[in-house]
């Protein structure tokens, strides 16, 4: 219901990126967070202790928390409380609502009732995210690591607060462009993934290595990961 009574809904669908205002780039922090993530992988390949295998899967947990939270700030942006009708539909809402069998539509015209409603959905939806145990914030006590990573979420989170009620337009272009990016990479991962994992076990099968000792499967899967998101915010930088 939104989508028709939002007047800028036929933006949505342009898919092209939205981050570039004329020549200048807005925001290089993802690009830096994920070659950061590489080179300390890396890193950890020659000096044990800088990622074990205890701060990958707290990187990994952060990662899940930060891709459930971009999920329900897209569901937010697209319920949007902060916009209400546009002229033209609120006219075409009041004539309808004159109709005997429509006259329940006045409800909606009146105040911010509309935008109410759509702030108790948004209310529900985090509300069930919590209660399904699907949103769990990182544990702060896991470490620098963690809360330095906690902290870029949080950081994260609150900018995108701010540019959906500042901006909710921009904000939906955004979020749905940075959503079809999360899902090419992750796609892309998967596949890179499990031929590079699938290459590592016979290579250990044919000269009799342990898998455990030569490489952390964790670690592989992270690596390329920030490595794909890394080349794919390159190239929403150059776009």
């Amino acid at each position: 219901m939104n989508k028709y009574l939002d007047k800028d809904s036929d933006k949505l669908v342009v898919m092209d990126n939205p981050n570039i205002k004329g020549n200048k780039i807005e925001n290089f922090t993802p690009l830096a967070f994920h070659v950061v993530i590489i080179v300390l992988i890396l890193i950890s390949c020659f000096t044990p202790g800088v990622l074990n295998a205890e701060r990958i899967n707290i990187l990994i947990s952060d990662g899940i928390f930060q891709f459930v939270s971009t999920m329900l700030i897209v569901i937010i942006g697209l319920i949007n409380p902060f916009i209400s009708f546009s002229p033209e539909i609120r006219l075409k809402l009041e004539q309808k609502a004159s109709e005997t069998d429509f006259e329940w539509l006045n409800w909606f015209l009146r105040n911010k009732n509309w935008q109410l409603v759509k702030a108790f959905f948004c209310i529900a939806v985090v509300a069930y995210f919590i209660y399904k145990g699907y949103l769990v914030i990182p544990d702060l006590n896991k470490g620098t690591l963690s809360g330095i990573a906690i902290v870029l979420i949080l950081f994260f989170v609150f900018g995108n607060l701010v540019q959906l009620i500042k901006e909710p337009t921009i904000f939906k272009r955004k979020t749905l462009f940075r959503l079809s990016m999360l899902y090419r990479s992750f796609k892309l991962s998967f596949f890179i993934s499990v031929g590079l994992i699938l290459v590592i076990f016979l290579i250990s099968t044919v000269l009799k290595l342990d898998l455990d000792k030569l490489v952390n499967i964790q670690g592989v899967i992270l690596l390329v990961y920030n490595v794909v998101m890394a080349y794919n915010e390159y190239k929403v930088l150059n776009a």
